[in-house]
């Protein structure tokens, strides 16, 4: 009875169904009345248009805006974006409203969507009692109430920059601070437009780099630039190097006259001195370079014309794109001393004379006395960052084994360490020993400055993340604001507190002054983890490979055309990198491009996407491994670089997080890569 009753039903429901004519909806119409973008006050109210529609449609962008905008048709709440709204001959009215905005600004776009060749896009702004969330600040207001959940508008004038990384000293009448890095699109744009001296106002997040004691803009976008008028060294002004230091001009040229010390004949770089001061000539024209570079040296009268800068990363007043005009052969000043030497490095030693304290220092002459030997040293006086030191040294040890002298060392707490600054006085302190490549710092409990052990002979590992006892010399500051305390060690030991159950302190990074890596850049507080160059061949295969480095090897697999001298990359081929557990912040990628000759000078592109994104990589025969279908792994890129033209060319990506693994991958043909670094800084 029960299935004859559902048979009948059908049936009926069936002879409805032919019985009924459809609703004649006219001609097909889609309309939509929106006319531009659709404002509500800012105290909050409704606007309303009308939607015509003879096909069934939706709105899209209703779950985007379900904070804060509700959005009607003919009465009837949408609030899912698959909402189906039947076809009708009649128009419906759509009312948007929305309360005040107490916020910053916002907006929604809604898409009335009736299939692909019907549909409308409506965007519906409020402005914020925020405006656009900007807070528009000065240098010192920022520094002085930072917080790292606002975005900062600031407007200054550049110094400082580097094309590379589109980072500079970002400088207004109440201070500088530095530009980290810059959103892609803004790097993109103005990379090449940038100059030392131009008027910029950016918009970007705050960050304080623990390492250098530095505050820093991150994700900077540029909101609008001005070029300056660029110097003229033909009108170059005279001045004392104090002078110049006070005007502090990046613009305009000057010149100054002095006597040379600490010269360095690979990159034609002094130390420049007169009556008022020293200043660091960091760079000089190429033809400066190749007429003077073979025949300056230390005690020279030097002339040159240059313009300012300010290394922020160092905390040093420098000179930059010099003219040397006149050199004059100078009387380099020596200095004899005898005494006992007290404290030994891997590159000087100190020689307590009966009169003070010499430091004697040069990289390039191994280091060949003990403590306790009795010596007369006779150098070159010079000084690097405000330490006297005697270089270019020649040393006779007149005894050995002699007794130390018996002064107890300044014991100093947090607020003493800090406070502290006679020079090549004898030091006692504790703090937690951390290792960053060749560097070795010790953070002071309680204190602002980090210890730092100035090229130690040996040190013992085992102490490595312990609190330690440290007795020595100290031999000047470095880094931004005088952020690390050197000392030459003589001793160190287990502390006997350990701090156990105390809040953690950071782990600091290495010394700042770390030098060059490989492909020219000087990176300044970082470390180069990995490099890829000159491996065996693989040949047109995927292969596993491991890289040392000081912090631990880093795994990789890499499916490569060709040895790893030249990696080619060719479309669906690529290299993973795994990093070691130590390295916990990857900043940026190096990859230095050589272009094989041939007829295709076109330039070619690789992405740095994390590995996550691509958990199973394509084979080599998946011929639709591209950009189109693999556009969500570009949207998750961390960025790009581009090779050169038949031409050696560096390109860095910089990343973002605490990235631990990453995959390079390559599109629009082949690219040969003969060298990759990853650098990570703490």
């Amino acid at each position: 009875m029960k299935l004859r009753n559902y048979f009948m039903a059908v049936i009926a429901a069936c002879a409805a169904i032919v019985g009924c004519d459809p609703e004649n909806l006219g001609e097909d119409t889609f309309n939509v009345s929106a006319e531009g973008d659709i404002v509500i006050p800012k105290e909050g109210g409704s606007q309303s248009f009308t939607v015509k529609s003879t096909f069934d449609w939706v709105v899209r962008g209703v779950e985007d805006a379900a904070e804060w905008l509700d959005v009607t048709v003919d009465g009837e709440s949408v609030t899912s974006d698959k909402a189906q709204i039947k076809a009708s001959a009649k128009e419906h009215e759509i009312v948007v409203s929305a309360l005040a905005n107490n916020d910053a600004n916002r907006e929604v776009t809604l898409t009335f969507f009736a299939g692909v060749r019907n549909k409308v896009n409506v965007k519906v702004k409020q402005e914020g009692e925020k405006g656009d969330g900007v807070v528009v600040t000065t240098v010192a207001d920022l520094i002085a109430n930072p917080s790292k959940e606002l975005t900062y508008r600031l407007t200054g004038q550049v110094s400082g920059f580097n094309a590379t990384y589109c980072s500079f000293d970002l400088k207004d009448a109440t201070g500088s601070i530095y530009v980290y890095s810059m959103e892609a699109n803004s790097k993109a744009e103005w990379a090449d437009k940038i100059k030392n001296g131009g008027t910029i106002t950016i918009r970007g997040n705050y960050e304080f780099y623990e390492a250098k004691s530095q505050h820093e803009i991150i994700n900077a976008v540029v909101e609008s630039y001005t070029a300056a008028e660029e110097g003229d060294p033909d009108k170059a002004t005279d001045a004392t190097i104090a002078e110049f230091i006070q005007k502090a001009d990046v613009i305009n040229y000057y010149r100054l006259s002095g006597k040379v010390s600490s010269f360095n004949d690979k990159y034609c770089s002094f130390d420049l001195t007169d009556d008022t001061g020293t200043i660091y000539v960091y760079s000089v024209t190429d033809a400066s370079k190749t007429q003077w570079g073979t025949k300056i040296k230390n005690g020279d009268n030097v002339v040159l014309r240059g313009q300012y800068l300010y290394y922020s990363s160092g905390n040093k007043h420098e000179v930059v794109n010099a003219i040397i005009d006149s050199v004059e052969e100078g009387v380099v000043e020596t200095e004899e001393v005898t005494g006992l030497v007290v404290a030994v490095s891997s590159a000087a030693f100190l020689v307590k004379t009966a009169t003070g304290m010499a430091y004697v220092y040069d990289e390039d002459i191994p280091v060949a006395v003990k403590v306790g030997d009795n010596v007369t040293v006779q150098g070159e006086k010079t000084s690097y960052n405000g330490t006297p030191e005697l270089e270019n040294y020649t040393v006779t040890v007149n005894s050995s084994n002699n007794p130390l002298p018996s002064d107890a060392p300044a014991d100093l707490d947090a607020a003493a360490f800090d406070a502290y600054s006679t020079l090549f006085g004898y030091v006692k302190f504790s703090g937690k020993l951390s290792k960053s490549g060749n560097y070795y710092n010790l953070k002071v409990k309680g204190a602002t400055k980090t210890g730092s052990l100035s090229k130690p002979v040996t040190v013992d590992e085992s102490l490595v993340g312990k609190y330690a006892d440290v007795t020595g010399y100290f031999v000047g500051f470095s880094g931004n604001g005088n952020a690390y305390f050197n000392v030459v060690y003589t001793e160190m030991a287990l502390s006997a507190d350990q701090h156990e159950g105390d809040d953690p302190d950071p782990v600091e990074g290495g010394d700042p002054n770390v030098g060059e890596n490989e492909v020219g850049y000087e990176l300044t507080n970082a470390e180069i983890i990995a490099s890829l160059s000159k491996s065996s061949s693989t040949g047109d295969t995927y292969a596993d490979f491991t890289i040392a480095s000081d912090g631990g090897d880093w795994n990789g697999n890499i499916d490569t055309k060709n040895s790893l001298t030249y990696v080619q990359f060719r479309n669906n081929r690529s290299s993973c990198f795994t990093s070691p557990e130590y390295a916990k912040n990857v900043k940026r990628i190096v990859l230095r491009f050589n272009e094989k000759t041939g007829t295709d000078t076109a330039q070619r592109t690789v992405y740095a996407v994390s590995k996550d994104v691509i958990p199973n990589l394509p084979s080599q025969k998946d011929d639709n491994y591209n950009k189109t279908s693999h556009s969500d792994l570009f949207a998750n890129a961390y960025g790009s670089a581009k090779s050169g033209n038949k031409q050696e060319v560096t390109s860095v990506i910089t990343v973002t997080g605490t990235t631990k693994q990453f995959t390079l991958v390559a599109y629009d043909g082949a690219v040969y890569i003969n060298s990759i670094l990853v650098i990570c800084e703490k």
